[in-house]
């Protein structure tokens, strides 16, 4: 009788011992699904309080650029206020919306800057109303001889470009070329001062309708044959890729081949623009123009050894395309961020913005 209860006891302790340890993983896990669900607000919180600075950011590039074509006019340089970079910075309660950012843990940091995308070669230019431009072609091909690149490359981007920039139909330029006129700068100025002339008025005709959508990112190459992140990553401090169209509300305007602003420019892009110039004498004037600003392409011309004439058609001394390249971060979320500023006469638009 002792022995079977002895027998009873142990089986006894037993089941408890394995309802004490299935009490406890029910618990561990409901403290643990806790824990998740907790983290995970709080990286939503993040997140969002991540996309407001990022917003806040670009709204800020905006009015800095809108500031400086107010102070500066039509003339852009390295020594202005937009090309200053944001080193690290980390910001107070009035920018992230009183989320207190003291601690060690709770952190909102920024870091940017402004560069000037007419201070690249614009590949778009290689095509213009569904044909091939010979003169921006031979300019690109330059530009890859320069960076130890195969010249193939300028073919295969020109064949991509065209399936996205067809010929005009003919509706549609015989009212573009109504509603041209003469384009000026907001000061009076020719447009071939600047860089590309105001927007044209809005067409409203059929446009033709594109084989593919134009690529706008230089990221968007890796799709070409011979574009690899190698290639691509040697292209993105001299060229880009900028729109042919600016949208406006439900219509959109038309803007002229760019122009390549001399002020910001490095060497092997302002170089590859003339056959007639060397890239030793491209980087004489880049190291010249840190002492001297030149505001008129004649100037800019005197400035090289020997002194040269600048195509009015090619370079320029305003730029009206900025990109905005920047790091935020709040608590455990961090990201980057480009994105594409269009400045016209009357306002900054954002083209596009791209998360990393």
């Amino acid at each position: 009788m002792r022995r079977h209860f002895r027998r009873e006891h142990g089986a006894a302790i037993v089941s408890v011992l394995v309802l004490v340890s299935i009490a406890t993983l029910l618990v561990a896990s409901l403290f643990w699904r806790q824990h998740l669900a907790t983290r995970s607000v709080q990286n939503r919180f993040a997140s969002a309080q991540l996309r407001w600075i990022e917003t806040a950011v670009l709204d800020w590039a905006a009015v800095v650029l809108r500031s400086d074509q107010s102070s500066s006019g039509q003339v852009d340089h390295l020594q202005e206020t937009w090309a200053v970079p944001v080193a690290e910075t980390r910001l107070d309660e009035t920018v992230t919306a009183g989320a207190r950012i003291s601690g060690s843990t709770r952190s909102a940091l920024i870091a940017g800057q402004i560069f000037d995308a007419q201070g690249r070669l614009n590949l778009s230019n290689l095509v213009h109303d569904g044909k091939p431009v010979d003169k921006q072609a031979a300019a690109f091909r330059r530009l890859l001889a320069f960076l130890g690149l195969p010249p193939e490359l300028e073919s295969a981007l020109t064949r991509r470009l065209l399936e996205s920039y067809p010929a005009p139909t003919a509706a549609a330029a015989d009212q573009g070329a109504t509603g041209a006129g003469g384009a000026t700068g907001s000061a009076g100025a020719p447009a071939a001062s600047g860089s590309p002339p105001p927007a044209a008025p809005a067409q409203s005709a059929a446009a033709p309708i594109p084989l593919l959508a134009p690529p706008l990112k230089m990221s968007e190459l890796l799709r070409l044959p011979g574009f690899d992140e190698r290639v691509v990553a040697a292209l993105m401090p001299f060229a880009v890729l900028l729109p042919k169209h600016i949208p406006s509300g439900d219509t959109r305007h038309s803007t002229a081949s760019t122009r390549v602003n001399v002020n910001t420019a490095p060497a092997e892009v302002i170089a590859a623009l003339a056959d007639d110039l060397t890239l030793d004498a491209a980087r004489g004037f880049v190291l010249a123009r840190e002492r001297v600003v030149s505001t008129t392409l004649e100037q800019a011309g005197s400035r090289f050894n020997p002194p040269i004439s600048l195509n009015a058609e090619l370079y320029s001394v305003g730029s009206s395309f900025f990109l905005v390249a920047g790091m935020v971060r709040f608590e455990r979320v961090e990201a980057s961020t480009e994105a594409l500023f269009f400045r016209g006469p009357a306002r900054v638009d954002l083209l596009w913005r791209q998360q990393f």
